[in-house]
Formats: C-alpha cells, sequence, structure tokens
C-alpha cells in the first residue's frame, strides 16, 4: 500500500475527502452516470462524480474522465488517462497486469470479484489468509541458490541475484518460483531484475510486502557505500531504489532499531539522517521507529490512501491516533 495523493497535497471540492472509497459511492447517488456504469466499479477506480454530465475525477491524480458508455470498464479508463497515477500504481498494480490472469480490458475479460479482492487487499480491508510460505523448506537462501546447479551459465540473470529475491530453480528451462506465494517466472531477458519482476507480478507475495515469512539471507559483508557526501533522500530521483539491493545498501553504517532488510523489503530506504527513511514507490516517509514495529504494518498504517504525512517529515512524530476512526 502506498500514498496516493499527487505532490502530497489531497485534491477534494474542499468539502468532502474523496481519498474515502465511501465518499466517493456517496457522490454518485442520484447521478443517471449510475445507471450506465455502475458506482462501486467507479469509486475503487479511484473517481467520485463533479456533478457536471457524466464527468468523474480522480480524487489522487485529479484526472478526469466522460463520455461513459454501459461496459467500461473504469480502471482501464482511468489507466488510458493516466497511467502513473499513485493510486493505480498502489491499488490496481496487479489486475492491470495480464500475467494477473484477468485483464480488465474494455470490451474483453473483466473479473469483477479479482478487481474487489484485489483493491480490498491493497487498502488493508482484508487479509489474506493463505498460509506461507508456500515453500517452508525453501526459507533460506542458501537452500534456493543450491537448486541453481544446473542454471545455464549464460543466463541473462544470476543465481544469487534469484535466490535473493525469493526464487528457487525447478529444473525446467530458465523457470523459477518464489518459496512464499508460490509464483512462477521465466524466459528471463537482458536486464530483468529478479526483485523488479517478483514485485511486478507478484506485488501482494508477502515477502515482497516486508512480512516476515521466516526467510534466512545468505548475509552478504561487501556492501555497496554510498558516495561521500551523499545522502540517500535524493539517490531515488533517478529510480536507483527499485531494486531491494540498493535499498539495503543504504543502511550500511546506520543504526536503526528495525532489521534493515525487513525495512529494505517493505520498500524503505535511509534516509541517512537518523532512523528516518522513506518508501522508493510512493515516496512516504516514517521516523521514530521502535523495536517491536513492523515495517509493512506500519507502511500500510500511514500510507492506505487516506492520509499523508509531508516529506520533511512534518509532524516529527508519527501521529498514531490521527488515523484512527
Amino acid at each position: 500500500m502506498c500514498d496516493t495523493y499527487e505532490n502530497g497535497v489531497l485534491e477534494t471540492d474542499n468539502h468532502t475527502d474523496f481519498s474515502r472509497l465511501e465518499n466517493r459511492l456517496d457522490s454518485f447517488q442520484g447521478s443517471t452516470l449510475a445507471q450506465q456504469v455502475p458506482p462501486e466499479r467507479l469509486a475503487r477506480a479511484g473517481f467520485y462524480f463533479t456533478g457536471n454530465a457524466d464527468r468523474v475525477q480522480c480524487f489522487s491524480c485529479s484526472k478526469t474522465v466522460e463520455n461513459w458508455h454501459s461496459g467500461d470498464t473504469p480502471v482501464q479508463r482511468h489507466m488510458e488517462v493516466s497511467p502513473l497515477c499513485k493510486f493505480l500504481t498502489c491499488c490496481h498494480r496487479n489486475i492491470l497486469n495480464p500475467s494477473y490472469g484477468a485483464p480488465v480490458i474494455n470490451g474483453s475479460v473483466y473479473d469483477e470479484v479479482a478487481e474487489d479482492m484485489q483493491y480490498r487487499l491493497s487498502t488493508g480491508e482484508i487479509v489474506d489468509q493463505t498460509p506461507y510460505p508456500r515453500a517452508p523448506h525453501m526459507r533460506s537462501e542458501q537452500a534456493r541458490l543450491q537448486t541453481f546447479s544446473l542454471w545455464h551459465s549464460n543466463a541473462p540473470v544470476r543465481p544469487r541475484d534469484l535466490a535473493q529475491a525469493g526464487f528457487y530453480y525447478l529444473g525446467l528451462d530458465d523457470r523459477v518460483e518464489c518459496f512464499c506465494c508460490g509464483g512462477k517466472l521465466n524466459d528471463w531477458e537482458d536486464g530483468d531484475s529478479p526483485w523488479g519482476e517478483h514485485t511486478k507480478y507478484y506485488g501482494n507475495c508477502f515477502f515482497i510486502l516486508g512480512h516476515d515469512v521466516g526467510n534466512v539471507p545468505l548475509l552478504d559483508t561487501a556492501e555497496e557505500p554510498m558516495q561521500e557526501g551523499s545522502s540517500s533522500q535524493d539517490v531515488n530521483e533517478d529510480g536507483s531504489m527499485e531494486t531491494f539491493e540498493r535499498r539495503l545498501s543504504s543502511f550500511a553504517g546506520v543504526q536503526h532499531p528495525i532489521s534493515h532488510e525487513r525495512l529494505a523489503r517493505a520498500g524503505f530506504y535511509s534516509t541517512g539522517l537518523g532512523d528516518k527513511v522513506l518508501c522508493f514507490r510512493c515516496g512516504g516517509g516514517l521516523k521514530g521507529w521502535h523495536p517491536e514495529e513492523d515495517p509493512w504494518a506500519e507502511h500500510a498504517k500511514y500510507y492506505p490512501g487516506l492520509q499523508v504525512i509531508r516529506m520533511d517529515f512534518q509532524p516529527v512524530k508519527k501521529m498514531r491516533t490521527h488515523w484512527r476512526n
């Protein structure tokens, strides 16, 4: 889950907080648009009714869509006008991916149950109760690495990188499987990042999300140090923090009450200033950590698409009661 506001500013009509699903739903009451496209689908896609003809607007990116027809898929039409919308990236990234199994495409397959489930999982409304990891005997990165003894030496990705990203080799062509979610990938190409591909195709994997699933990492003492005089707060301007390895290396020499690996797997990298961290995907910042806290749970709590903490870390403390209803 992630912060879904553009530039740290909540877009509303100055009266109603349309980042809340129920408020977006209420906006469609009495509209003729609701007779063509179900309000639930429009609201799940981030839209609220503007009151002008059949025009709707996204609470996050502020893009508008109009000229609706029966059978239109709101998520798809949203993606067409705003493919980089943070709300879509956060709450609908898997369902827009053909590998999900039922892509949402106008005039093609539409699985409303899958869309609703994806939205609820992404926003934390429901929790996946499936036992994880799927392959507990592969919790150890060393065990996963040993499965690559017959891996092709000229393959475009290294066994070490695959094992670190949670994969073990199935012994057929270049097909690998995640020990946690059971997701399978193959047909690797030059430039592919195991961690990036895992996140792209199986973004809800608990290992990807930073949950404690019993992973036993193969520690590498040769961490890549950051350049002197730079802070990791501005490193991600070139997208370098998209990889787990880079996020983990940002914690080199940093004293933090939370495991560096757990923070990196939850998407955080160190700013180099105390225990302050930023999410590489949504830009959300957190500080004031306690040893018992779970990085992903804290990420989901303060950046569920409903509220936002400023990028300059104001307020200084995490306001725990501010997000309770």
